[in-house]
């Protein structure tokens, strides 16, 4: 496809309509890879530093081809247009006659609707492709800015995608036009999937990508980590350079091209990471709620930074900044310091909390044992129960079960006492299945602001029993529901 200067748009790197393609190079092109000027960055910017050439987006994001119905891609489309310039159909107003496709090994086909909408468009062409709704807009974007155009021409319509425009030879005019642009820029990237073989950019190879059609600027050994990153440079086939990179929102320098820099960019700033699938007020209000529910405090800005590249750009799972929180010395801190306040009402000694942090981080105790462990102590038998076994038994329901212990549970427990001892007492009302759903239940309470369900209780019951609270508590703020109410709690 050839690349022409034209400031409406988000240009950059085109694909190849073969291997071959890339073997060729004309010096005037050189002058036509500018990029769009973007006025602003959004309100929680990206650098190019984030920007990882080998893995510029997930498998899972990629060929996600549910991730938007027929409205929300509407609703998307009217949200990035205020209104059309005088003579011109933008996008979210664009509709067209469509016709049928038979399927092959790439596409499933498309069944012709007659007049059809770009967004209806949109979403039948990622079913059958199997490429994400998202992916397709973000493509129509950087190569013609159809999305947020309020004037487009025809010729941005007739190759909208750009499928069949290699850079060195005139356009396929048998795919032209919106429809066809569509279905045959999703079809491509199926096709290189599934000949990855017959393509210059395999995934799971380190390649030599060029940053610019002119061989004098050089190439990038970049190590391609998965199938859609293979597919985006088999389509694009350029790699940013430095000054690209340095300078995402605008020019780089004569040796620099923007394709793939643009769609990182785009899906980025559009839908957040194109690695994990977060969404921006996602990370953010993930962080803050697991900061001030595990900590009591808001976070660092180191603490943000750190997280929010590990979500955003590295492909981490919200697990591994769950697990990250949840394993740091302050929070191993706060539950031995705890622990001493509501078992042993009262302060820790440095030395007692400094062995009990070291029995922790070196994995001899389980973080929320230790307040069995004081439950068990001399301290908390002398101090708190005076001595008195019935009152023992009684303060360890209130503790472990939270409610008094009957006469016949302190004489049971009792005559345990006597033939095994204390620690056969906390350990038996401790492992428990009440008070496996006490625990449960404060969990859920602590990060869900509600009661256990029975079904949550069932679930969780023979996890704490054999894991441990810390198991299930990294469950619970690694759901689904957990995300929803960080949103919810911390918009940005």
């Amino acid at each position: 496809m050839r690349n022409r200067i034209d400031a409406a748009r988000s240009p950059g790197g085109r694909r190849r309509n073969t291997a071959l393609a890339l073997t060729a190079i004309f010096a005037f092109v050189g002058a036509m890879l500018v990029p769009t000027l973007v006025p602003t960055a959004p309100a929680q910017a990206i650098t190019g530093a984030d920007f990882n050439p080998g893995y510029i987006i997930s498998d899972s994001v990629f060929f996600s081809s549910q991730a938007m119905n027929g409205a929300q891609v509407q609703s998307f489309l009217d949200g990035k247009v205020a209104s059309c310039r005088s003579g011109f159909v933008c996008l979210r107003g664009y509709s067209q006659t469509t016709s049928n496709i038979a399927s092959d090994r790439y596409c499933s086909g498309y069944q012709g609707g007659g007049v059809e909408s770009a967004a209806t468009i949109i979403v039948k062409v990622a079913a059958s492709c199997g490429i994400n709704p998202r992916v397709l807009l973000v493509l129509l974007q950087k190569e013609q800015s159809l999305v947020t155009s309020t004037g487009p021409s025809s010729g941005a319509y007739s190759s909208a995608t750009g499928a069949g425009c290699p850079d060195t030879a005139p356009c396929d005019p048998s795919i032209q036009g919106f429809f066809y642009q569509v279905y045959y820029g999703a079809r491509s990237f199926q096709r290189y999937v599934k000949n990855n073989a017959a393509y210059n950019y395999q995934w799971g190879a380190w390649e030599d990508i060029l940053y610019h059609p002119n061989r004098g600027c050089g190439t990038r050994s970049v190590y391609i980590q998965n199938q859609a990153t293979a597919a985006l440079y088999n389509y694009t086939p350029y790699t940013p350079n430095d000054a690209a990179l340095n300078n995402l929102y605008s020019t780089g320098d004569g040796c620099s091209s923007y394709g793939n820099r643009n769609f990182w960019r785009i899906f980025t700033d559009w839908f957040g990471s194109p690695t994990t699938g977060f969404q921006s007020n996602e990370v953010s209000g993930l962080i803050k709620a697991l900061y001030q529910d595990v900590h009591g405090r808001v976070p660092d800005e180191g603490g943000t930074a750190t997280w929010t590249r590990a979500l955003m750009f590295e492909g981490r799972p919200a697990s591994y900044v769950v697990n990250g929180v949840l394993a740091s010395t302050e929070y191993y801190l706060a539950r031995v310091d705890a622990s001493y306040r509501q078992v042993l009402q009262r302060e820790p000694e440095p030395s007692g909390r400094s062995y009990w942090l070291r029995e922790i981080e070196t994995s001899r105790l389980r973080v929320d044992d230790l307040a069995m462990i004081h439950t068990e102590s001399d301290e908390f038998f002398e101090v708190h129960a005076g001595g008195d076994p019935r009152e023992f038994v009684n303060l360890v329901y209130q503790q472990l079960l939270k409610r008094p212990a009957s006469e016949a549970d302190r004489d049971a427990w009792v005559s345990v006492m006597n033939a095994r001892g204390r620690v056969a007492v906390v350990r038996g009302i401790y492992g428990s299945e009440e008070s496996a759903a006490v625990r449960i239940n404060t969990l859920y309470q602590t990060y869900f602001q509600r009661d256990a369900d029975p079904a949550g209780i069932r679930t969780y019951t023979p996890i704490i029993l054999s894991a441990g609270d810390h198991a299930v508590r990294g469950l619970l703020v690694n759901s689904r529901e957990y995300l929803d109410r960080a949103v919810a709690r911390y918009p940005e």
